[in-house]
């Protein structure tokens, strides 16, 4: 790759042969445990953001790469990001201490912290839930996103997607100036 990523997606880029975000948190702290923290930071913020604007913050700490929070948090602070920084970390806050890692783990953190009652989440999954089979994981999902109204997701993938175009030049500026500030130029 060429032109104003090449830097950043060098350093990012061979982080998906090497990182494990899906199987398990033991295994994902084993794959990242002897790697340039710099480097695991730049891949967790860089898929921390894909999910982002795939489908919103609610996706990043819904899907596997939610395992990667605490590093896409550092990684922003890195790059100069802070209030990307702030906004991820206050949402990985409100999922408990310690961050769970987890999916299933997050998957119950986020509906403890929509403040809904266990009555009302199992009216909202038994609603949204029904219908085939071969829509069972979209369901399983939009459940997800009308259980967890209440935390402003919606406004909160508004300040997330102006800060990552925007915060510090965008993310892109962001990491390219930070990996070159550590490689050497070609």
């Amino acid at each position: 790759m060429s032109g104003p990523d090449a830097a950043y997606w060098a350093v990012v880029k061979p982080m998906f042969g090497k990182i494990d975000i899906g199987t398990s948190p033991e295994s994902y702290l084993a794959s990242i445990a002897g790697l340039p923290r710099s480097e695991v930071g730049m891949y967790a913020a860089h898929v921390c953001l894909a999910e982002i604007f795939n489908g919103g913050l609610l996706q990043f700490f819904w899907n596997a790469a939610g395992i990667a929070a605490p590093e896409a948090v550092e990684s922003f602070v890195m790059v100069g990001m802070t209030q990307m920084a702030a906004l991820i970390r206050e949402i990985a806050a409100r999922l408990g201490d310690p961050y769970p890692r987890d999916r299933d783990d997050r998957w119950d953190a986020l509906l403890v912290a929509s403040g809904r009652s266990e009555g009302d989440l199992t009216h909202i999954f038994e609603e949204v839930s029904s219908g085939s089979e071969f829509h069972e994981a979209v369901n399983f999902y939009r459940a997800f996103l009308k259980a967890t109204e209440p935390m402003g997701f919606d406004k909160l993938n508004e300040k997330a997607w102006d800060l990552a175009e925007t915060e510090n030049g965008g993310f892109a500026e962001a990491a390219n100036r930070y990996v070159l500030s550590f490689t050497p130029m070609e």
